[in-house]
């Protein structure tokens, strides 16, 4: 008889569950806190946290979204059926609208993602990151990245299956864009209290500066 392979014996990494009893576990109750979220989190971000906290694996999380996507859209407001995005994932509107970015209303983006070392150590990345108006991060004082510190590419702003499946990794080389791994989906209680104040001041400022444009 020929021994096992060693591989054979790992346990897969996601449940082995057709698209529709995905969607029948999370009907009867997906797993998510709006604690875990702070002012102008982006979209990128909350799916990250919703996807660990579930379990999902990219494709499936893309599919259940929108699933005439099949891989790759930009976090536009849109591109995405709020009403579906907020029943699926549990949120609000405003906060859904808050996370996204907003052509419509004259926001320039860059297209690379875009980020800060220390709020992605604490699990954060905001969607005033992306806004070309934005050169550092309002809480750490910190010029933004667009590269990966150790491979040198750049990661596209884009909700796809390898993005969700790498939460702040970089999809070329793995390495993470914090100065650590993640212990926890929830941001809050690593950030610290001025930190937290001073990105909610400047993303309630943005929004005043897009309301005024309108």
């Amino acid at each position: 008889m020929q021994p096992r392979r060693r591989d054979a014996l790992k346990s897969p990494r996601f449940p082995i569950l057709t698209f529709d009893e995905w969607q029948l576990r999370l009907a009867l109750g997906s797993f998510f806190k709006i604690e875990w979220l702070m002012p102008g989190e982006s979209l990128v971000s909350i799916l990250w946290k919703f996807a660990r906290a579930n379990a999902l694996p990219g494709q499936v999380l893309l599919e259940l979204i929108r699933s005439e996507v099949c891989e790759g859209v930009v976090p536009l407001q849109n591109a995405f059926d709020l009403t579906q995005l907020g029943r699926l994932i549990r949120l609000p509107r405003s906060m859904l609208t808050e996370s996204l970015l907003d052509v419509t209303r004259g926001q320039r983006y860059v297209e690379a993602f875009r980020y800060c070392r220390h709020c992605a150590a604490h699990g954060y990345h905001s969607v005033l990151h992306q806004l070309t108006e934005e050169n550092s991060c309002p809480a750490h004082q910190q010029s933004l990245e667009t590269r990966c510190l150790e491979c040198l590419h750049e990661m596209p702003f884009i909700v796809s299956s390898r993005v969700i499946d790498a939460p702040f990794r970089c999809l070329w080389c793995g390495s993470h864009f914090s100065y650590g791994r993640l212990s926890s989906v929830s941001t809050t209680p690593a950030m610290r209290k001025k930190d937290i104040n001073a990105i909610r001041h400047r993303v309630q400022l943005r929004l005043r500066s897009d309301v005024g444009q309108r």
